[in-house]
């Protein structure tokens, strides 16, 4: 009788280990999620505050008619953005007069849509160089468009829009995460 209850004692022991672990992978697994949520959001904002930051000159942009215009300095679309203090991780602005829907960004294969740019990121965050596989790849698409109203004797304003993708997933589940941020930026400093 013993040794009957003892292996039952033994298996209800083994499916509960079993059961806790599981539990614990799954929590692991979501909370990594979460990191790299935020991390890409920081980074989204990071781009933000720099774009916020610079000489409003510097900003290319698209007019409503479709035209780009280059920020002073430069002849292309390119904005001088950073990584970090050492590293420089520029942003090509997309040209395209509409944006379009979030459902179009993908975090592998750059858009067929025209006047879209796809700024294809990869970036450490768990600080292991030499495994780019836990790396957050991040596609950001960025619009700079004049917004001014001419009618109004006004300063210079831009619609700054930042549409991003990152994949991730628990287990074998894999799934693309979007969305987009949107500022306005004058030519007047705000404090």
């Amino acid at each position: 009788m013993t040794l009957v209850e003892l292996a039952i004692s033994s298996a209800l022991l083994a499916m509960g280990v079993v059961a806790i672990f599981g539990s614990l992978m799954f929590s692991r697994r979501l909370s990594e999620g979460s990191i790299y949520q935020n991390s890409a959001v920081t980074v989204v904002q990071g781009y933000i505050e720099q774009m916020k930051n610079m000489e409003f000159s510097d900003l290319p942009y698209t007019t409503s008619a479709g035209a780009v215009v280059a920020g002073s300095g430069t002849t292309s679309t390119e904005i001088a953005t950073r990584l970090n203090a050492t590293t420089a991780d520029p942003l090509v602005i997309s040209t395209a007069t509409t944006i379009p829907a979030l459902s179009t960004i993908t975090v592998t294969a750059s858009s067929a849509l025209t006047g879209v740019t796809d700024n294809i990121k990869s970036i450490d965050i768990n600080n292991t160089p030499a495994n780019a596989n836990d790396d957050l790849r991040l596609n950001v698409r960025v619009w700079i468009q004049d917004i001014t109203n001419a009618g109004i004797s006004a300063t210079q304003v831009r619609s700054i829009t930042i549409q991003y993708a990152w994949q991730g997933g628990i287990g074998t589940q894999s799934r693309i995460y979007r969305s987009s941020v949107r500022t306005i930026r004058s030519a007047v400093p705000t404090y």
